[in-house]
């Protein structure tokens, strides 16, 4: 059979078959069009793969386009496009996979702009067009890398992904998840006070919980501290989404105002077990410090919010 013949087999949806045809004809041939074809059946089998969740095949073929990947003609960067959606996806199918070590040895400077593009949905079979558009690849690869430095934030971590982040900062200086990764990077490395800057200017556009909850653990001051962590639990909706800040300002008001602490305490337990975990070994321990303490109510406690938010935050 002829690589011709092998590529029309892929055309015609018969992916495995096409897949085992190439792979003898490259081990002993890796001429320009065999290269190529073994190249796009390996990605079919891939993608085909990771829906069998057979996750260990799908991450050995991964390594193997890697190997690739510079041998073929790839001179509409199609190839390289490829490459990056599918260390997209594996980063969300397989927990052991490192993004951050792909990142590493990416040449940002061969991505296109069609890389940097975002995706407009096509319409819904209502006929609606979705609102969001989606990120471009390499944007969701910055993220996908900076969930992974939020697990392990070192200096090491953080110079890997820098061009890749210098790049998005280039194209999109004003988007708000860039900058925020540009802040993360500050404080890992030690600049603190450019941390600071980057987060109260973006408060001053977004109210994103998670924006108050950051700049809250750059500050020392506790006052300021706490009604940042009061600004996050106000502007988070989902309850399930307030453990940790309630919890943090719990600690704050353990030795300073013992209702409102125990207030915090009660509503990130009650989380918890709707969650079915129970109150771990520090929240017992709380507990117990808090025992016979009567909590604030709804009103008391909301009203604390406003009156620290209107202190510190202005």
């Amino acid at each position: 059979m002829t690589v011709k013949e092998v590529f029309e087999l892929r055309k015609q949806g018969k992916i495995e078959e096409a897949y085992e045809t190439i792979r003898p004809m490259y081990a002993v041939h890796q001429g320009k069009y065999t290269t190529l074809c073994m190249f796009w059946t390996a990605s079919d089998i891939l993608k085909k793969r990771v829906k069998e969740q057979r996750l260990d095949e799908a991450e050995k073929i991964f390594k193997a386009l890697l190997r690739i990947l510079p041998n073929i003609d790839d001179h509409d960067g199609r190839a390289r496009s490829s490459i990056l959606h599918e260390a997209v996806l594996l980063d969300k199918e397989i927990k052991t996979f490192c993004v951050l070590d792909f990142v590493e040895q990416l040449k940002v400077e061969q991505l296109s702009d069609e890389d940097w593009k975002s995706i407009t949905p096509l319409p819904s079979q209502t006929g609606q067009a979705s609102k969001f558009n989606i990120p471009s690849v390499a944007q969701q690869l910055l993220t996908c890398a900076f969930h992974e430095i939020q697990e392990e934030p070192t200096a090491d971590n953080a110079l890997k992904v820098m061009p890749l982040l210098e790049e998005a900062m280039r194209r999109r200086p004003r988007d708000k998840n860039n900058q925020r990764y540009m802040a993360v990077i500050y404080r890992i490395m030690g600049q603190r006070e450019k941390a600071v800057d980057i987060y109260r200017l973006l408060l001053t556009r977004y109210h994103d919980s998670y924006l108050y909850a950051e700049l809250a653990e750059l500050t020392d001051d506790l006052g300021q501290k706490a009604a940042l962590l009061c600004s996050a639990i106000k502007n988070q909706r989902q309850e399930q989404f307030c453990s940790g800040y309630r919890l943090d300002l719990a600690r704050l008001l353990m030795d300073r105002d013992k209702p409102k602490a125990a207030y915090e305490l009660q509503k990130c337990i009650a989380t918890r077990q709707s969650q079915g975990f129970h109150p771990t070994r520090e929240m017992q321990q709380m507990l117990s410090q808090l025992a016979g303490v009567q909590p604030s109510t709804d009103t008391e406690q909301l009203a604390f919010y406003q009156r620290m938010i209107e202190k510190f935050n202005r």
